[in-house]
């Protein structure tokens, strides 16, 4: 089978020659360096592109190495013949789509970068045109809003997304690119001002300028793909961007999934109101769930009415509404944070969910308007399950999200608004939420699922659910709901409410629930806090070393550290014979050893600059942890508690990415540590003040890199070459220049097994004694502390160690 003529006019990328020639990436800079006959790179975007034709051509004069050989390859093989195997296994068929569709010249599975290849989220393909210069050096948060106008065009706007497309078509001859902004701003701002929003959207375009026709041609194509749901994916990365706070942030997608289970699933319901809208994503998230527009069983699009209380995100939940089909009715625009003080005071909806601000002043009004109880004027909480439940049409259902201080408050108005609430039935449910949801905010949150109130007095029940041991960990100050969480809590509550609350819910170990009278919940305080009614879950998203037995982990620590010692006797077994260790074989070495520079060994990558990792990017709910040099330690990365970022942060720095065998090494401040990167550290981050060694040269062992730049002699050249100023700092360049003495392949794994098998046992060996250190701690405060707990009984100190007295 031969490769098709289309296919040899493409263009790649070196990260694709190198992954056809089945060699590092460093190979080709290689390559480059030393052939002068190596073809010519054409620039495109930043980036270095070669034809694919001139590349094949000299990698015929390259025969593989014996030592690299492959077992099927024949001993006159070339690196063209392997390029060519690679290139014929993959899908011709394939390689046209996505040249088609990209209008890009690189080829499926070729990757123009080192992050191609990966499975990226919608945001990840839309963000990399503004990463790779397509659309100027405009904000973040500006190619945000153009990415949400595009996708409300394309699914609320058809007819003006159509003449969008036009535009664009009729632009690629080169003219009116200029044009393609403005027009996109003013076919939104047009549409959002029928329906009573105001958007500065061409403002908020200015600083973005598209490259070129095929920019806009290529984006427009990428947006016709998305569905739906990729605006309320891309409404997470705006709040990061946006720096919004807690009263503004966004609900969490798990959670707005779990209201739209809980409350959503029923098409029965004709309108839809949340007076704390923030980005729509509650309501959004029920019209999701709904059947599609046009579905026998949909039911039609409902009302929907919003107040919303933060001016920038307004046609924001607009647009994501109407993404969805809806045509939203805004109410309480100026005071949306206590909608009960202005705007039609009994607006009424079949479904009320709503996220509202916590812990903010009510503003008193009239006391007669309260009918379960005035809230105090120092705090609203309890005023906004009141408003939920006056808002509800008859047989209507609220999902208010609530802070846990709210259900067991010690005020006594708040306590007189609870038990109203329970004594007239209407508290349906509450449930407790695990923690460690919100990443803006530290507050435990509950869910309370209110109703009409009934007439029926103290008969009745209030379902409690309790479920903290939920929800995925994926950092150790942020957790998520996934899918199947959501469907569980929602069994739970459909299956009681469906028996007519008479105690029946689905048995499940995960979650445990009670149904509780409400005069017994009334006679509790009015406490509506779950976990006083339903045994408490075991929380599966606690740190492991909560539920881990001290003293056992002490002694599983000892056997590893002995597996690791008898490991590092028989590696360093062999080299007893060289006195003063590695640095004085290699003083001694033979003559087949050579002298090489860092940078024709390895690619050398500086960490990111500040501007683009500051400070302030470490959040309390970061979720990818950030390498710093303090990190450091025995040539391992250990201890990066304190330094994450959340996720759609590092996805914007994913070119700094960590890769298992990356080596570290710090290049300012305590210049010289270094350390490799494990399998379980693959996907962190490296911070600004670190150097990056990667793409790994095939003559070179990266174990035994690690172990030279390990040499006190190493330490000592770096330290002598850092810039003499207040904070020591070596330069990428002259860390290139380290002379490295390289002996044989062979020779260069043995040197590494063994002094690999010493680091092993030095991590081992400060197990033992963290695992030592914490049993002692438990001894101490078991049998030295019965003192203490024994009371007054227990003899004084002095009693104990009577003073001593002269004689």
């Amino acid at each position: 089978m031969r490769i098709a003529k289309y296919q040899q006019q493409q263009l790649v990328s070196r990260a694709a020659i190198a992954e056809m020639a089945g060699v590092q990436r460093s190979a080709i800079t290689n390559w480059e360096r030393r052939y002068t006959d190596f073809p010519s790179p054409t620039r495109a975007g930043g980036i270095d592109y070669y034809y694919l034709s001139d590349v094949l051509t000299w990698l015929k004069g390259r025969p593989v190495p014996p030592r690299a050989r492959r077992d099927d390859e024949r001993p006159d093989a070339t690196y063209a013949d392997r390029a060519r195997t690679a290139l014929i296994a993959a899908s011709e068929a394939e390689a046209v789509e996505d040249l088609e569709a990209e209008g890009f010249p690189a080829a499926r599975g070729t990757a123009g970068d080192e992050t191609d290849g990966e499975h990226f989220s919608s945001a990840d393909v839309l963000f990399r045109e503004q990463d790779e210069g397509y659309w100027g050096s405009g904000s973040r948060v500006s190619f945000l809003y153009l990415l949400f106008s595009l996708i409300y065009l394309r699914w609320a706007q058809p007819r003006r997304w159509a003449v969008v497309r036009r535009a664009a078509a009729q632009g690629q001859a080169g003219t009116h690119i200029h044009r393609f902004l403005p027009g996109v701003a003013q076919q939104v701002e047009q549409t959002l001002a029928a329906q009573g929003v105001t958007s500065a959207m061409a403002v908020r375009l200015e600083d973005l300028t598209p490259r070129s026709p095929q920019a806009i041609v290529r984006l427009l194509g990428k947006i016709e793909s998305l569905g739906r749901g990729s605006f309320a994916e891309l409404l997470g990365h705006y709040a990061l961007e946006a720096g919004l706070g807690s009263r503004d942030a966004f609900t969490p997608p798990g959670v707005a999934r779990l209201l739209a289970a809980l409350l959503g699933e029923s098409s029965s319901a004709q309108s839809l109101y949340d007076p704390n809208g923030r980005g729509g994503e509650l309501l959004s998230a029920v019209l999701a769930a709904r059947p599609e527009p046009g579905n026998e069983v949909s039911g039609g699009i409902p009302a929907v009415t919003i107040g919303s209380a933060h001016p920038e995100t307004r046609d924001l939940a607009a647009m994501n509404l109407m993404v969805h089909g809806a045509r939203p009715e805004w109410l309480n625009l100026a005071g949306a944070t206590r909608p009960w003080t202005e705007g039609p005071r009994r607006h009424r909806a079949d479904l009320v969910l709503t996220n509202p601000p916590f812990n903010v002043s009510a503003v008193p009004v009239d006391a007669d308007w309260w009918t379960y109880g005035e809230p105090p004027a120092s705090n609203a909480n309890l005023a906004w399950p009141q408003y939920a439940v006056m808002s509800l049409n008859e047989g209507g259902r609220a999902a208010v999200l609530m802070p846990n201080s709210a259900a067991t408050s010690s005020n006594l108005k708040e306590q007189r608004i609870r038990h109203a609430l329970v004594d007239r039935g209407a508290v349906e449910c509450v449930i407790a939420l695990p923690a460690k949801m919100f990443s803006a905010t530290t507050i435990s949150v509950n869910v309370w699922i209110l109703k009409p109130e009934t007439q029926e007095r103290s008969s009745g029940e209030v379902l409690f659910i309790d479920a903290s041991g939920l929800a995925t960990k994926v950092s150790r100050k942020l957790s998520v709901l996934e899918a199947d969480d959501c469907a569980l809590i929602a069994a739970a509550y459909h299956s009681w409410r469906g028996t007519g609350g008479n105690n029946a819910v689905l048995p499940d170990s995960r979650l445990p629930c009670a149904a509780v009278r409400r005069d017994t919940v009334n006679a509790a305080g009015s406490s509506l806090r779950p976990a006083d009614y339903a045994r408490p879950a075991r929380r599966s998203n606690v740190d492991t070393e909560e539920l881990t037995d001290p003293y056992g982990a002490l002694l599983r620590s000892r056997e590893e550290a002995g597996r690791a010692d008898d490991l590092a006797d028989s590696r360093v077994a062999g080299f007893r014979h060289v006195d003063g260790g590695l640095g004085v074989l290699i003083d001694t070495a033979p003559d087949d050893w050579e002298w090489r520079s860092l940078g024709e060994l390895c690619e050398l990558q500086a960490g990111p600059s500040p501007s683009l990792l500051p400070k302030g990017a470490y959040v309390p709910g970061g979720v990818v942890p950030v390498v710093q040099p303090k990190h450091l330690r025995d040539r391992r990365v250990a201890d990066v508690r304190g330094t994450a970022v959340p996720y759609d942060k590092a996805q914007r720095l994913r070119r700094f990415a960590l890769q298992e065998g990356d080596i570290l090494c710090a290049r300012t401040g305590t210049v010289g540590p270094v350390a490799h990167v494990r399998s379980d550290q693959a996907g962190w981050l490296f911070g600004s003040n670190l150097i990056r060694l990667h793409r790994f040269a095939p003559e070179v062992c990266p174990a035994y890199l690690l172990a030279y730049l390990s040499l006190s002699r190493t330490t000592e050249w770096i330290k002598s070459r850092s810039e003499k100023t207040t904070v020591p700092s070596i330069s990428k360049a002259d860390l290139q220049a380290l002379p490295v003495h390289l002996p044989a392949w062979s020779e260069q794994k043995r040197i590494a097994g063994a002094l690999g098998a010493l680091d092993e046992q030095i991590a081992r060996h400060l197990e033992v004694a963290r695992a030592a250190t914490q049993v002692h701690k438990e001894l101490a405060e078991r049998l030295v502390g019965l003192v203490a707990l024994q009371g007054p009984t227990a003899p004084s100190l002095v009693d104990t160690f009577p003073e001593r007295t002269s004689r």
